[in-house]
């Protein structure tokens, strides 16, 4: 047994007694993440031929977590939103703020150029009614699929990952797929890739402005993330950070 194995054992074991010993809930995705991950940090580059996939939970989820990274490659990239926004904008009924919501989405994916986008006629926290809509998403010729965090506070979120975990199963796909987890609602706690956006962060503020209009407070905590990832890097301001996965491992990952 090697010295590795042995320290993740006994890691286990201790983190085990400690909190299944006072019938607190033990979930072993938590550790899979913080024992399993890749620690050395590599910059995510995508060559000019890889085609990308984003599954958005709700519009503007997409931004938050890698908005960035596709203004740097907007031909590499299809964005999926898969819920309409119908509960996003105050004060507004559910019509009318799934439309505010889809004018702000179609804005910020023409802005950005890139090479196909679609918002799902499916109202917020209603995803996990309609996989026989989600299934309909062709994975076949893609590389990269990027999903939200596994740990995101969001209903939508929880469906979005059951569902995807089933289309994997049942539809055709690249062997070498990986799938990339970005931070949206909440940040990643061992990511293993990393996206300079120094460059381009003015460019991903301008569409967060798009969906937030009047939260410039929201904005700036969104942006302080992508600085505080950067914070261990003296000659880097921003950075995104993702998890990525091959199919298998992605597989094996417990839901919440």
């Amino acid at each position: 047994m090697s010295a590795f194995v042995q320290k993740k054992e006994e890691f286990l074991k201790f983190i085990k007694n400690k909190f299944l010993n006072k019938e607190e809930k033990f979930n072993s995705s938590l550790f899979y993440f913080a024992l399993n991950s890749n620690s050395q940090k590599r910059q995510f580059r995508i060559n000019i031929d890889k085609k990308c996939l984003v599954l958005s939970q709700y519009p503007g989820a997409e931004i938050k977590g890698l908005g960035g990274l596709i203004a740097q490659y907007p031909k590499n990239f299809e964005i999926l939103c898969l819920t309409n926004g119908s509960n996003l904008v105050e004060y507004c009924d559910a019509i009318e703020s799934a439309g505010i919501e889809k004018q702000r989405f179609c804005e910020v994916m023409k802005s950005l150029r890139v090479k196909g986008y679609k918002i799902f006629d499916i109202n917020s926290l209603e995803l996990d009614k309609n996989y026989q809509t989600f299934r309909k998403i062709d994975i076949s010729e893609v590389d990269y699929i990027f999903i939200p965090n596994i740990y995101d506070d969001n209903k939508d979120t929880v469906s979005l990952l059951k569902h995807f975990k089933k289309l994997l199963e049942e539809k055709e796909h690249k062997e070498n797929l990986k799938i990339v987890m970005f931070e949206s609602d909440n940040p990643l706690c061992a990511p293993d890739y990393l996206a300079d956006i120094e460059h381009i962060i003015e460019t991903k503020r301008k569409m967060l402005g798009i969906y937030y209009p009047n939260s410039e407070n929201l904005i700036n905590k969104i942006i302080s993330l992508n600085s505080y990832r950067a914070s261990k890097y003296n000659n880097i301001q921003y950075l995104e950070a993702f998890m990525t996965f091959s199919i298998n491992d992605f597989l094996n990952i417990k839901l919440i």
